[in-house]
């Protein structure tokens, strides 16, 4: 069974996975069309996303942000997450002929074993309700009417909510913002087993960075 820092860096290779396949017109149009929708009514999607998915918990979520991915488009990535062109750089192995005026690559020592991910650097990432909050300070999104889509979103049922947040993101995206797709999948992923963890992560993240009402 994965660990939390495993199934997190999945989280992120299957957003950086869908990034690439919306490169191509037609396949976003396909999975632009699962908006909402259970895993059961997105046939046209399963091409290209059932070999990652089939065999997950929380198998709609992946279909779910996989939709909003594709609404969004290729250009609005999660920084840090969007996958890199190859520069086609790379070592010359030694013995090769260098050619005139080349000096050959000396030896180098491999790169040290990559540090364990750190806990608090994705609880850092912005949540939903950090992202609704940064629409308030910097889209003019009312802050009382988008902490009342933030109450009902964490109210409602796994179903329900995978059926009401395309509306609310594509909102979020029509005005320039654009939610960490990892954490947001990880979060739908959790959210049937850790339901009010999940909200209450979204709430802390939403009040914590919007300010604090006035006194009557």
């Amino acid at each position: 069974m994965p660990t939390t820092a495993e199934h997190r860096a999945s989280c992120d290779a299957f957003v950086a996975h869908i990034h690439l396949l919306c490169a191509e017109p037609g396949v976003r149009v396909r999975l632009s069309r699962g908006r909402g929708r259970p895993v059961e009514e997105c046939a046209p999607m399963d091409r290209y996303l059932a070999r990652r998915t089939a065999h997950r918990s929380g198998r709609r979520a992946y279909y779910t942000v996989a939709s909003l991915i594709a609404t969004a488009g290729p250009q609005a990535h999660t920084p840090g997450v969007r996958p890199d062109p190859d520069d086609g750089t790379g070592l010359m192995t030694m013995g090769a002929d260098p050619g005139p005026h080349v000096s050959p690559v000396p030896l180098v020592e491999p790169p040290p074993a990559p540090a364990p991910p750190d806990p608090g650097a994705w609880f850092a990432r912005p949540n939903l309700g950090a992202t609704l909050a940064t629409a308030v300070r910097n889209a003019g999104h009312g802050a009382e009417r988008t902490e009342d889509l933030l109450s009902v979103l964490t109210r409602l049922s796994d179903d329900q909510l995978h059926r009401r947040l395309p509306a609310a993101v594509t909102r979020l995206l029509k005005d320039g913002v654009t939610p960490d797709w990892g954490v947001l999948l990880y979060d739908l992923v959790q959210r049937p087993y850790q339901r009010d963890q999940v909200g209450l992560r979204w709430r802390d993240a939403f009040y914590l960075a919007t300010p604090e009402p006035r006194r009557s």
